[in-house]
Order: C-alpha cells, then sequence, then structure tokens
C-alpha cells in the first residue's frame, strides 16, 4: 500500500476518532442523581511557587468553598517565597477557614512537587486529602461535587477534568488544548476503556489507602506522579471517578515558549509510560494527517475539527470560542503533532531549574548520571 493510500484512509479514521473522543466529553459529564451525598472533612494541599498572576483568586476560591469542613495547606520550598505572602493575605481575608502556611519540603527524591506534597500531608489534619495545583480555581461546589464520588464504597481516588481559560498567547494555545484534545482524551479513556487517566491538578483521596499503597514515597522519582497514583489505585482494587465537577485550570501571562516546553515535559512523560497510546495519539490529531492526504480532504477534515473543538469548547466554559480561536485551531495542532514528534526521541527535561532525563516509567533520573 502506498503512502498516499496510507494517509488517505488514516485521515477519516482519525477524524472519526477524535469527534468520538469529543463525544465521549458529554457523557462524561452528565450529571448523576444522589441520594444523601458524604461530606467528610478534608484537608486541601496546596504546593506553591512563586506569585504567579491570578494566585490570590485562585486560592480564595478555595476558602470560599460551601462545605462543612476543611482546611488548607499552603506550602512553598522556600521561606521566602512570595507565594506565601499571598497565602498570608487570603488568611487575613477569610478568618472563617483554617488555613496553615508552611515552607520546606521532605526529601524523599528527585520530585520536587512529591516533596512538597509529603510534607504538607505530614500536618494535614483528615485522612482525606485534595491536591490541588496553585493555578488551579474552582466554583463554590467543588468541594461537595468532587467528595460526592466517594458516595460508591469502591471509589478509592476522584479527578476532575479541567477546562483551560487565561488571557495571552501560551494561555490561547493551552486553552485550546484542554478544551479539546486533553478534555476528550481524558472522557474517551473513561467512557470507552473504563481507564482513569489522573490528573493531577484535582486529586482526591484518603491518606491512609495511600500509605498501604506505598505512599509519596512510592513516586518520589517519578514524573507523573499523578498518573502513577491513579494507575496503582486501580491495580490494587479500587475504582478511580471522574467527577462532573469542572475545574478551571488558568495560565494567564503565559508565552508561547512555557507552552511548548510543559507539553514536551507531557510528551516525553506519556511516551514513557505508554508507548502504544502515545502512537495512538496520532489519531486524536486528524488535521497534519489530512495535510498530508491532499486539499480536499485537509478542508473537510479542519472545518470538521473546528466544529467538534468548538461544541467542546462551548461544552466546558459555556461559551463559544472567539473567531481568533476557531483561526488557531489548525495551527495549535500543528504546532502540537510537532512537538508530540519531538517527543518521541526526546529523553531530556529541565522542571523548576534541574536538568534530569526520564526513562521507563517516567522515572527520573540526574542528567548527568542517567547519562
Amino acid at each position: 500500500m502506498s503512502l498516499a493510500y496510507l494517509l488517505l484512509l488514516l485521515a477519516p479514521v482519525s477524524l472519526f476518532v477524535t469527534l468520538a473522543a469529543h463525544a465521549a466529553v458529554f457523557v462524561a459529564l452528565r450529571r448523576r442523581r444522589r441520594g444523601s451525598e458524604p461530606t467528610p472533612p478534608i484537608s486541601i494541599l496546596k504546593p506553591v511557587k512563586g506569585a504567579e498572576p491570578g494566585l490570590y483568586e485562585n486560592l480564595a476560591s478555595l476558602a470560599a468553598q460551601e462545605y462543612p469542613s476543611f482546611e488548607i495547606c499552603v506550602g512553598a520550598e522556600d521561606p521566602r517565597d512570595p507565594a506565601l505572602a499571598v497565602a498570608r493575605r487570603v488568611q487575613e481575608d477569610f478568618p472563617g477557614t483554617r488555613i496553615q502556611i508552611r515552607s520546606g519540603a521532605r526529601r524523599l527524591g528527585l520530585n520536587p512537587k512529591v516533596n512538597l506534597l509529603a510534607a504538607l500531608c505530614d500536618h494535614a489534619r483528615n485522612d482525606l486529602v485534595l491536591v490541588s495545583d496553585s493555578n488551579v480555581r474552582v466554583g463554590p461546589e467543588y468541594l461537595r461535587e468532587t467528595a460526592a464520588e466517594l458516595a460508591d464504597p469502591q471509589v478509592g481516588l476522584v479527578t476532575n477534568v479541567l477546562v483551560g481559560t487565561g488571557e495571552g498567547l501560551g494561555a490561547l494555545l493551552e486553552n485550546l488544548h484542554l478544551n479539546s484534545f486533553v478534555a476528550s482524551a481524558v472522557s474517551f479513556a473513561r467512557v470507552a476503556g473504563g481507564r482513569a487517566c489522573v490528573i493531577g491538578k484535582s486529586m482526591l483521596f484518603r491518606q491512609s489507602d495511600l500509605a498501604r499503597l506505598g505512599g509519596f514515597h512510592s513516586v518520589r522519582d517519578v514524573l507523573a506522579e499523578d498518573y502513577v497514583i491513579g494507575r496503582t489505585f486501580e491495580l490494587a482494587g479500587y475504582r478511580v471517578a471522574l467527577s462532573p465537577c469542572l475545574v478551571e485550570a488558568r495560565s494567564d501571562g503565559w508565552t508561547l515558549e512555557r507552552f511548548v516546553n510543559r507539553h514536551l515535559r507531557w510528551a516525553q512523560m506519556r511516551r514513557r509510560l505508554a508507548p502504544a497510546a502515545y502512537c495512538g495519539e496520532l489519531l486524536l490529531n486528524p488535521i497534519p494527517l489530512a495535510l498530508l492526504a491532499g486539499p480536499r480532504v485537509a478542508a473537510v477534515a479542519v472545518v470538521l475539527k473546528c466544529l467538534g473543538d468548538a461544541l467542546v469548547y462551548r461544552r466546558l466554559r459555556g461559551e463559544w470560542p472567539r473567531l481568533a480561536e476557531l483561526l488557531a485551531i489548525p495551527l495549535k495542532d500543528l504546532l502540537v503533532a510537532a512537538i508530540w514528534l519531538t517527543g518521541a526521541f526526546r529523553r531530556r527535561v529541565n522542571w523548576r531549574g534541574n536538568s534530569m532525563r526520564i526513562l521507563a516509567g517516567s522515572r527520573l533520573a540526574p542528567a548527568e548520571a542517567a547519562a
């Protein structure tokens, strides 16, 4: 079979799979009827680094939760980190919410986020903990709706679908990607495969369960600690739930370089976690394949892909994308294809100033030692 015929076959298959993944978003986010909802006390672990734009509003959205009993544990590695000053402002403005502010991390391994989360867990008052990244912003019912998944006694971990928001060129690309590819891939894995794709920006579980499964120590040298923790829960017999409560991921002020670096790191991570699934990601990006198949195929693919992305965008954000965003979709998809191809061969990441190599299973090693 010639390359031309292969592309003519792959392009429509890729478009069909992509649209099916788009449809999975609507299925995964259907509201579920419940009886009495559990409201166990929750400790929110909030690792921070730097006073990024919107940090006050992100923290305040958690402090204003309509939930009976919770606390927020904010922590940075450096005691002089300006993010801690922002947290103190929130602490003063919400005196009715218990907010702990701490500095320092446990030196477990090479993943700095895991080191900080382990230190915050040491001071958490509740067994049920929720990991929430610094750029996450939520509605007042977030804790109640996410914890509602625990009504099923088989559920050991709960995660959420992300909604990309923010202003700037890098933010534009990040929003388009989160509100199409990422949301669709997470939902498709749940609906079609029954698998969980845990995203650590929002992750609810019991400390006691994680401790029995190895604790944070087991992922101290893993880049994809969220995915590995979720998979560990599944292999132990727990169910990982995908809550229909949406979580806003802010990316205000992001540059093009930051977008590329982030997704190049994620690409290498996914390739090391599941090489076969990484190859399958080609089928969730039909525009590059359609362009290679010819102008007529490309025209149809671009129109249908942009329409599908627009429908998912509206489901997640409650509004249609702007014209500039629609026009940027094909360009974003081509850039993501280039990142995917680079990630297939590259093995080194620079994360928070640390140069490391990614090994099998997304395990980390110092660049010099790995070389």
